[in-house]
């Protein structure tokens, strides 16, 4: 049974707002708005992506508390969560407050960012950018640790002696391992192989394409077989890029003022960069887009709409799946 999230515009709020009044109507419309719209067309879940400074947008554990109490069921998901630009235990009390607050409907997608802007993010917030992968790993050791039922002592990073927040998620959350920029046909890095190995309940990769996905998600459930769980249990996640326009050169077009905006140091992008990153044109393109990866294996669609207009974008992916 495939299902289907979407990626709320939490950067889009602060892109398109000139002060804070601005930005409040913009959140009530926007982003709680836009989410009960998603529940009520069919959408499995909503997702909230991350960054502190260097893609300024709303803090995404406190938005999907927020959305948690204008919902009634969709799963409340990171697309991704940046721990180790945190401290653990914050980050285990805040998603375990989520997880209770919502009756159980947290999922974190984690990852580490890449690129010179989110280097300097790292610098900013005093985290090695070169061990954010390793920061990550101690990260998500003390999380878990504190969702589990006994205190934690720890060294490393993360000194703590007998910690305990208290707070026990029904869940617990599932993890979604975040990657990208490699293909995993060929093995996955040995960071992300001891992610999956150790804390991954599910895959979600970017940009690849449908053999890699489908020679991906193949090596990734052989890891978590090895690491004595259970691999059908294992959740294959994608995270992508959707314009639904009347042709592809007019999606095509969308998607890049949209991202231009969204990632203005990446530079100019050609079709070929943004058709890599989704579907984009008419709704048989969308569909037959969607066939392919469900074939391939995914049976988690992350979705987000590189548009201006979230709300009609919205309402014809839903005509498409339903």
């Amino acid at each position: 049974m495939v299902s289907h999230g979407y990626v709320l515009p939490t950067r889009g709020v602060v892109l398109a707002s000139v002060d804070s009044l601005e930005q409040t109507a913009r959140v009530d419309a926007e982003v709680l708005g836009l989410a009960r719209r998603a529940e009520a067309l069919g959408y499995d879940a909503v997702w909230a992506g991350d960054s502190v400074l260097a893609k300024p947008r709303l803090e995404p554990l406190t938005t999907l508390s927020a959305v948690a109490g204008v919902t009634d069921a969709v799963t409340l998901g990171t697309a991704v969560y940046l721990p180790a630009l945190r401290h653990p235990v914050h980050v285990a009390h805040a998603s375990a407050t989520v997880d209770l607050v919502s009756g159980g409907r947290l999922a974190l997608g984690v990852g580490v960012g890449v690129g010179p802007d989110v280097e300097a993010e790292h610098d900013s917030l005093e985290v090695p950018y070169g061990r954010r992968g390793a920061v990550l790993e101690e990260a998500l050791e003390v999380i878990t640790g504190l969702w589990d039922d006994g205190p934690v002592t720890t060294g490393g990073e993360f000194a703590l002696e007998e910690a305990d927040i208290g707070l026990r998620p029904p869940g617990p959350p599932p993890i979604y391992v975040a990657s990208a920029t490699f293909d995993p046909r060929k093995g996955f890095p040995r960071p992300i192989r001891e992610r999956i190995a150790a804390h991954g309940d599910g895959w979600l990769p970017i940009g690849m394409s449908t053999d890699m996905y489908r020679g991906g998600i193949e090596r990734a459930r052989e890891i978590v077989a090895d690491a004595g769980r259970d691999p059908d249990a294992f959740d294959a996640a994608y995270y992508h890029d959707v314009v639904i326009a009347d042709s592809e050169a007019a999606a095509i077009e969308e998607a890049r003022t949209f991202l231009d905006r969204y990632y203005p140091a990446w530079g100019p992008l050609s079709d070929e960069d943004i058709r890599r990153k989704g579907a984009f044109g008419p709704p048989s393109v969308v569909a037959e887009h969607l066939e392919a990866y469900a074939d391939a294996g995914v049976e988690t669609f992350v979705t987000r709409f590189t548009a201006t207009d979230q709300r009609e974008q919205l309402r014809r992916f839903a005509e498409i799946v339903d």
